[in-house]
């Protein structure tokens, strides 16, 4: 089979190959998902959640999880990036919308975090206020925002069913937002609850931080590429199963090596693909061991960046796999 056999001209995956690097697009900056811990924004500063499916995605299609440009995208330029070909894949915490798909003519190929938003606001706000109670209990709504997020429609919805009155103030960052809550011109902040606890982090006392109960939307976050390429889609899709599989199948960055070698034959079919199946996809041979080697599984990211292993300490809850009561499934290799 050519190598080439099902990726037509134009198709992503070989402008990638060529270029040499995957140019990733990720958030201004969200503690566990997508930020830079240097000044210098080069590929080795950048961490978190989304970040690790960048890597995976350029391990799998150029053998090298380093080989990738990071471009920080406002929210409410995320999806025109990739639209656009400024980025090759949308990696910043993005929902998934019916909206989004048709207006920017992307696709979201692989749901990888289940999230929803909530709202922070200050302790002090809250005393002797029941937990039921909640955001009612304020005497000034006014809530900042990401602009270009799907929370306006969300906060009209909890809001408006609750015939509670507001003012949301959009602004262009996540520093921005943050910094206009801390400093009072805004008494709560919105924001899907997993970044959010990391955003409480940045705050100088997160303890005079409560982050509410009450959950106001349902979000179903993955990469993003453009619609049109489906060898480009099919690809990003199967990579990102490749995480998910290969954690229900007990591969993780320690032992993916001796199982690629002596593990059980079905264990080996996973890691080492038929080479005509890599070159249909247009990935590198034994695509999932060189993910698991250099990124890990889907546990292993999910910890280091926003688990037990991480300053967040987040329980997987919904982002288990289905065989513990998740919602995290990939359909069979084989």
């Amino acid at each position: 089979m050519n190598e080439w056999a099902f990726i037509k001209e134009g198709s992503l995956i070989r402008e990638v190959q060529r270029r040499g690097h995957l140019l990733a697009g990720v958030s201004k900056g969200i503690v566990g998902l997508s930020y830079c811990d240097d000044s210098n924004p080069s590929s080795a500063h950048w961490r978190g959640f989304d970040v690790d499916l960048a890597r995976a995605v350029a391990a799998a299609v150029l053998g090298d999880a380093t080989a990738i440009q990071f471009q920080p995208i406002t929210p409410d330029q995320r999806c025109v990036a990739v639209e656009t070909g400024r980025v090759d894949i949308g990696t910043f915490n993005a929902s998934a919308t019916l909206g989004r798909e048709l207006r920017y003519g992307v696709v979201f190929p692989q749901a990888m975090l289940y999230d929803g938003e909530a709202l922070m606001v200050k302790a002090s706000d809250m005393v002797d206020v029941a937990p039921t109670v909640g955001v009612a209990a304020l005497r000034r709504r006014v809530v900042a925002v990401q602009r270009g997020a799907t929370t306006e429609v969300n906060l009209e919805r909890y809001f408006g069913a609750r015939g509670l009155a507001y003012t949301m103030r959009p602004y262009a960052t996540p520093a921005e937002a943050l910094r206009a809550y801390a400093e009072g011109e805004c008494t709560v902040y919105a924001l899907d609850r997993i970044p959010l606890t990391g955003e409480r982090l940045r705050l100088p006392n997160p303890r005079g931080h409560i982050i509410l109960d009450h959950q106001i939307s349902k979000e179903a976050m993955g990469p993003v590429v453009r619609y049109g390429d489906p060898a480009w889609q099919r690809a990003v899709t199967w990579i990102m199963r490749v995480l998910i599989e290969a954690e229900e199948l007990g591969i993780d960055s320690r032992n993916c090596n001796q199982l690629a070698a002596s593990g059980p034959a079905y264990i080996r079919d996973f890691l080492h693909p038929l080479r005509e199946t890599s070159q249909a996809l247009g990935l590198q041979d034994s695509f999932p061991l060189r993910i698991v080697q250099q990124v890990g599984n889907y546990a292993e990211i999910f910890a280091r960046n926003l688990g037990d292993r991480s300053a967040l300490n987040l329980p997987r809850n919904m982002n288990d796999l289905w065989s513990r009561g998740g919602l995290l499934m990939s359909p069979d290799f084989h």
